[in-house]
């Protein structure tokens, strides 16, 4: 009975506590309730993105699309072949030349960004996102793009530093494979290249036989650097030794070209005069700024190799191997253009052009000397044939679009090259056959230097024996980053951006110069480095940012 009693006395104090318990796990049910809407909504935000980017890529595929260029491609027949008003003419020719050659090669670019396809590869989107980016930040100010540059490429020298010692070994391991019959064996190229270079009695030769890729990559960069200055030289030779420039104006070549773009731009603009357009144009290409563009595409070309994002893809290149590429292009089409307009001196389109570039000729050898060491950043006056401009920027085009490997970047690229270029012609800056030249006889170096490459091919294939037999460990070997290392990384990359944002341009070949010496000194005391590289790199922004 005592038994039975407790248990009612126990059901009767569970009833009785049932309403308290009822209502904290009614409380319960709340707070539930609370964290499922906070899921809910903590999820609705990346679902709420990923609809706007599909409502974006639909846009996108529809504007990119086949039938809106045939559309722009039948506006601009029609205002040429319709007898329609001057007005009319002027709008529907640039609806079709505003759509085909800027809006459709930004709208692609912008689609590969935003692509969420399986074969659009990383590194694919990261090359067109700096390209894109770089359009944008080319409305702020110099000092700001300049700032924006300078900190990019000094992230980039501190998170390379890791890869130094994987790096260091394959140079080494490479030496080694020299005297490795089973390396040879499993390496033909490798193996005759050896072979090639032991029997030749050429010393230049046997010392080019002897330096890895990056080893040869500063060297290539060094030679750009001569090529720079030895043709600023040139160009006040030429100009002041041309006696018709100096005293007057003489009547320049016909130029085709330009007279066809001039009465496209008196079309396009609707006015009298084809030099009434000249400032909307230069607003045009002002803005889009495409040579910067490049610049950026470049650079993160360049960290998708270094850092690997590109996979198999890129697998097969490297940094260096794409940065010697590139530099002996444009180290080769510099000494063809500067030889060119030695050779045979052209007039200049522009209107007492030596009056408003250099000063009379001096009497004496020196003043002469310090007068070819201002930079010609602004350009010359006879310098023409071919154009210094469109060597820079097709062959940092030819290097962007090969990593990329995409084809539609490809062809936005090209055709916003093809407009600024145009614009160029039609400024009277330059011929239009200079121009023309200058770009095929850049991309035809490309295509010749191609092999220089090889050599990444095969330090590729060292890093994943490396990577096979110890596991990836290299990487931990890199020195710690203290504030020695910072400022050792930092001091060049400040240095360059204060010779864009803040001293005159009349030290900038000095500077040059100055680098180059610096760098030779690294290199010879210690071989070629990640802070050598870094160098190098500063130096490549400071002068391509100069001279372009």
């Amino acid at each position: 009975m005592a038994a039975k009693s407790r248990r009612k006395n126990d059901a009767s104090s569970s009833t009785s506590k049932t309403p308290s318990s009822d209502m904290n796990i009614g409380a319960y049910d709340v707070d539930d309730n609370d964290n499922m809407d906070q899921k809910y909504n903590h999820g609705r935000f990346p679902s709420t993105l990923h609809q706007s980017v599909d409502i974006i890529q639909s846009f996108l595929r529809i504007f990119t699309s086949m039938k809106v260029s045939i559309t722009a491609i039948v506006f601009i027949i029609a205002a040429s072949v319709f007898d329609l008003s001057e007005a009319t003419q002027s709008k529907l020719i640039q609806i079709g030349t505003g759509y085909l050659f800027i809006a459709k090669p930004l709208l692609s670019t912008l689609a590969i960004c935003l692509s969420n396809k399986a074969t659009t590869a990383w590194h694919e989107r990261i090359i067109a996102t700096g390209f894109l980016m770089s359009i944008i930040c080319n409305q702020f100010p110099k000092w700001l793009s300049s700032f924006v540059a300078a900190s990019a490429v000094f992230a980039f020298g501190l998170a390379s530093r890791q890869f130094v010692p994987m790096q260091q070994l394959d140079s080494v391991d490479n030496t080694s494979s020299t005297n490795s019959g089973v390396t040879q064996s499993k390496s033909p190229s490798k193996r005759n290249t050896t072979t090639s270079s032991d029997d030749n009695t050429n010393p230049f030769l046997k010392f080019w036989s002897r330096l890895n890729i990056k080893e040869r990559a500063a060297i290539g960069t060094l030679a750009v650097v001569v090529s720079l200055l030895t043709e600023n030289f040139l160009i006040w030779v030429v100009s002041a030794t041309y006696k018709p420039g100096i005293v007057g104006s003489p009547t320049p070549l016909q130029d085709n070209g330009r007279i066809v773009l001039e009465a496209l731009a008196k079309k396009l603009w609707n006015v009298e005069q084809s030099w009434m357009a000249k400032r909307p144009l230069q607003k045009i290409r002002d803005t889009l700024n495409v040579q910067y563009a490049l610049v950026s595409a470049l650079g993160a070309s360049f960290v998708c190799l270094e850092l690997q994002l590109g996979g198999k893809k890129t697998s097969h290149r490297s940094l260096a191997g794409v940065a010697l590429h590139a530099l002996i292009t444009l180290a080769s089409a510099r000494l063809i253009r500067y030889i060119s307009f030695v050779l045979t001196v052209l007039p200049s389109q522009v209107p007492n052009c030596y009056r408003h570039h250099f000063p009379p000729p001096p009497d004496n050898w020196k003043d002469w000397i310090l007068v070819g060491m201002l930079p010609s950043s602004r350009g010359g006056c006879n310098d023409l044939i071919l154009s210094g401009h469109a060597t820079v920027t097709s062959t940092i085009a030819c290097a962007a679009t090969s990593v990329s490997s995409n084809t539609s970047f490809s062809v936005a690229v090209w055709t916003l090259i093809a407009l600024d270029y145009s614009i160029e012609a039609y400024q009277g800056l330059h011929y239009s056959v200079d121009m023309f030249l200058g770009g095929i006889v850049t991309c035809l170096l490309w295509h010749l230097t191609a092999p220089l490459e090889i050599e990444g091919e095969l330090e590729q294939l060292q890093k994943e024996k490396q990577r096979k037999e110890g596991g990836g460990g290299n990487a931990a070997r890199a020195p710690p980053l203290d504030a020695t290392v910072v400022a050792m990384y930092a001091a060049p990359a400040i240095l360059a951006f204060l010779i864009l944002a803040v001293f005159p341009e009349a030290y900038v070949n000095y500077f040059a110069i100055g680098y180059s010496l610096v760098a030779g000194v690294m290199f010879k005391k210690h071989g070629f480095s990640n802070l050598l590289q870094h160098e190098l790199l500063c130096m490549l922004m400071f002068t391509i940012g100069v001279y372009l």
